[in-house]
């Protein structure tokens, strides 16, 4: 059953970003897609967007990423 699990989500990963990317249909943006494979059943959780998170809220804090080498402090050798 678990083999089939990964199989199921990519799908429904991939029919997603095509929906996306051609603007059709409707998305998941604003809402969580739980599946219980054991059951075989597919519940649905709206979301709502929080305005004071910091990434997508009215005013964003957090604007880009960070330099994770900087973060862990690892230094980056160079070669020429």
């Amino acid at each position: 059953m678990l083999g089939v699990l990964p199989g199921i989500v990519g799908l429904i990963q991939a029919t997603e970003a095509v929906k996306l990317i051609l603007g059709v249909g409707n998305t998941l943006v604003g809402r969580l897609l739980l599946y219980d494979a054991l059951d075989m059943k597919f519940r649905e959780v709206r979301l709502k967007k929080d305005d004071g998170c910091p990434i997508c809220g009215v005013s964003p804090t957090i604007t880009h990423l960070i330099d994770y080498d900087e973060f862990c402090g690892l230094s980056v050798s160079q070669t020429t």
